[in-house]
């Protein structure tokens, strides 16, 4: 049986078969953390972008972060040219191995931790929109209630007296003058409004609390701290698309900044270059597989073949972006659940590969 190395060797005459794979590992790997794709979607929204923007920002980006892989691989031709393969081989397979294995671990904290911070973050959100109250006959907590829900207002007992749902009211005033009244229903231990509230959550709320013949009124300030306001209306990227907070906060930024603005087109490609300014460590992953076996010719297909399928995913965001986004999300709602698995697979696919190296890099040892 032939091992990983003779395999690798025999791809210069049959790199066919390693291409698809390559472009396959791209086009998951651009959909990872830190590529810029949630900031070049919400650029191309900004500024109400073309396809063929989204086309040269994705490319732009894409030559960018292949640029950094090159400037790996030149260091690590030089070095190899240097080396016993034969000798060093297990070595080399080893460390790689360990590398590997590192950097897919890496890439799945990343994308963990980042779910984990957009979650207490929304929760933050939730818990910014609650006003404790003493009414004099105990304590009360008024909240919005958003989660998995439209939003309602909701009033809990703390202390003292229990409020009947026909005693309590509330209204909201807007800047503009708009007046809403609220009024409340027993759920479970607290009351809830019948009304949803529509956004933005900011506006002053005048909670009423009749009691015994006279009524107790507490003017409350609501503010609004997470969702878009009335002037980016339309910029907005579904939350679900988001991969940590970090993207989210840069995206909200740049709506705000580039809003309706119009850029010229080497504007859009220094965007996308400085977007992709970021290691490849996967690409560089592919090219330590080639180097260790002196196949720089297929470690430059290979290479090439994953920048494709970099393109093909940035491309795809920008255009996706131009053309609606929020258009694409509802109507292929599995399209947010994919794109938000996809950085799973990749790692473990990754982790796979490490592994194999490493058993191939032990048994050479042993033989």
């Amino acid at each position: 049986m032939s091992t990983f190395a003779e395999l690798l060797q025999q791809g210069a005459a049959q790199a066919w078969l390693y291409i698809p794979t390559a472009i396959l590992l791209g086009a998951l790997h651009g959909l990872e953390p830190g590529h810029s794709k949630t900031m070049m979607a919400a650029f191309i929204v900004a500024i109400r972008g073309t396809v063929r923007q989204a086309v040269l920002l994705g490319l732009a980006a894409t030559a960018s972060h292949t640029a950094v892989v090159w400037l790996v691989a030149i260091g690590g031709m030089y070095l190899g040219q240097h080396l016993d393969a034969q000798t060093t081989e297990p070595y080399f397979q080893l460390a790689s191995a360990v590398f590997i294995v590192t950097i897919a671990l890496w890439m799945l904290w990343r994308t963990w931790r980042g779910e984990q911070m957009w979650r207490f973050e929304k929760e933050q959100h939730h818990h910014d929109e609650r006003q404790h109250i003493d009414t004099g006959h105990g304590r009360v907590e008024l909240s919005i209630h958003e989660q998995d829900a439209p939003p309602r207002w909701r009033l809990r007992v703390l202390s003292g007296h229990a409020w009947p749902a026909g005693d309590v009211s509330l209204l909201t005033t807007r800047s503009d003058g708009q007046i809403q009244e609220f009024r409340f229903v027993t759920q479970d231990d607290y009351l809830q409004s019948l009304d949803a509230i529509p956004e933005p959550h900011e506006f002053t709320a005048r909670l009423r609390l009749d009691h015994a013949g006279h009524a107790h009124e507490y003017d409350l300030e609501f503010h609004e701290h997470d969702h878009a306001h009335s002037q980016l209306e339309g910029l907005e990227l579904s939350l679900e698309g988001y991969q940590d907070a970090h993207e989210r906060a840069h995206a909200n930024d740049i709506r705000r900044r580039f809003a309706s603005r119009n850029v010229s087109t080497g504007q859009v490609i220094l965007f996308g270059l400085t977007g992709g300014l970021i290691p490849c460590p996967a690409a560089i992953t592919v090219l330590l597989l080639c180097l260790q076996v002196k196949e720089v010719t297929l470690g430059a297909v290979l290479v090439l073949s994953f920048s494709v399928g970099l393109a093909l995913t940035l491309v795809a965001v920008g255009v996706a972006a131009a053309v609606g986004t929020r258009h694409a999300s509802n109507r292929w709602p599995w399209l947010g659940v994919v794109a938000r698995r996809a950085p799973y697979l990749s790692g473990l696919l990754i982790i796979a590969v490490g592994i194999y190296v490493g058993l191939h890099g032990w048994a050479g040892l042993s033989a």
